[in-house]
């Protein structure tokens, strides 16, 4: 199976990045202990000639492309296990209107 997709690549890139670089800062010697639950907020660049009031467009991705990408770059920077452990989560993506484009991600641990 191949990715169509150019740009999942430096998305999962980039994310795996942030991850090595989170858990650096937190100073963690693994990854997070599992289940988790990870919400995730994706910014979208906005074209200037667009009129739609959500990123919808062909150009914009798929929620779950958006999602398989960024759970699987959070596995290879090494914050989680596997994206099989995640049990929970929401998401949006919206416009990155006075900020930049990209994602805030939070994962919790999930306790009984």
């Amino acid at each position: 199976m191949r990715e169509s997709s150019q740009r999942v690549k430096p998305w999962e890139d980039l994310v795996t990045q942030a991850a090595a670089i989170a858990a650096d800062a937190e100073c963690l010697l693994g990854p997070l202990t599992p289940p988790y639950r990870v919400d995730v907020w994706f910014y979208i660049a906005k074209p200037r000639t667009t009129r739609a009031t959500h990123p919808v467009a062909p150009t914009v991705g798929d929620g779950d492309k958006l999602l398989r990408s960024t759970f699987d770059a959070l596995k290879t920077g090494g914050l989680i296990l596997d994206d099989r452990f995640i049990v929970a989560g929401e998401w949006s993506k919206e416009w990155a209107v006075g900020e930049k484009p990209g994602a805030i991600i939070r994962i919790t641990e999930v306790t009984a």
